[in-house]
């Protein structure tokens, strides 16, 4: 489709350069969610890099009767390495960094109507990880098929040790402590993701299926930001703490 290619050049020539760009309803205030997936993946598909997963946007204290989820792709090439390892934030333009409770396939997830239960039996393993979010856009978007379309605000990801997944988990319980050196910026709980990160991951798989797409196997998904600094990386260092599941931590390095 002519629009979908002219746009995904956009946004990927945006992001290649560091050159931000103006919103894409500015031109085309018609843009449907359909569409902005199309854009979407077809951004992805210019990165020519493995799809490592998924991350999730609008399932954290969302305001009633206002559904803003979304979806954005991992490219392999956004993991920015170990726990505790350094990171350039030289490759981000606006970016802002979000503690979250990770979840890993050990198989296919597909359809939608997916229960707690039926979820839980596709699962591998539960990770800590963070997520830079990031706009190839002047500012973040305000717009969902804006942000949709610029892989939901996703930059790159942080993942710590995976902990294997057990029948008795209950993610709605863990806490999340988000650190920058000593301060705590915040703390998040597992039952602000939708009541439950694994009733996100179902939402996920709903929501593939509708464009005829699985949650494969290894897939990890980054069920969405509990504790957030949008303040900028540079220079800055992060951790964040989980309860029953070990800690992860970041520090970028300054910009020259």
């Amino acid at each position: 489709m002519e629009l979908v290619d002219r746009c995904s050049t956009l946004l990927w020539t945006a992001e290649r350069e560091r050159a931000p760009i103006a919103v894409l309803t500015n031109e085309i205030p018609a843009l449907d969610q359909a569409t902005a997936y199309a854009i979407q993946w077809a951004t992805f598909d210019r990165r020519g890099t493995p799809l490592a997963g998924f991350k999730l946007g609008g399932t954290v204290r969302a305001a009633p009767g206002v559904d803003r989820r979304s979806y954005g792709c991992l490219a392999a090439s956004g993991r920015l390495g170990e726990s505790g390892a350094p990171a350039d934030p030289s490759r981000f333009m606006k970016p802002g960094i979000e503690a979250e409770i990770a979840l890993r396939l050990g198989r296919d997830l597909a359809g939608a109507g997916h229960t707690r239960e039926s979820v839980a039996a596709h699962l591998d393993a539960v990770i800590p990880a963070l997520e830079i979010a990031d706009t190839r856009y002047t500012a973040f978007p305000s717009s969902l098929v804006d942000n949709i379309a610029d892989n939901s605000s996703g930059g790159g990801f942080v993942l710590g040790e995976p902990v294997a997944w057990t029948a008795g988990t209950d993610l709605r319980e863990v806490d999340v402590l988000f650190h920058e050196g000593d301060s705590l910026l915040g703390r998040g709980r597992g039952d602000e993701v939708m009541g439950d990160p694994l009733l996100a991951l179902a939402w996920l798989a709903g929501r593939l299926a509708e464009d005829g797409r699985v949650l494969p196997a290894g897939a990890v998904v980054l069920t969405g930001g509990l504790v957030s600094s949008m303040a900028g990386i540079a220079g800055r260092s992060f951790r964040a703490v989980y309860t029953g599941f070990g800690e992860l931590s970041v520090a970028f390095a300054p910009m020259p």
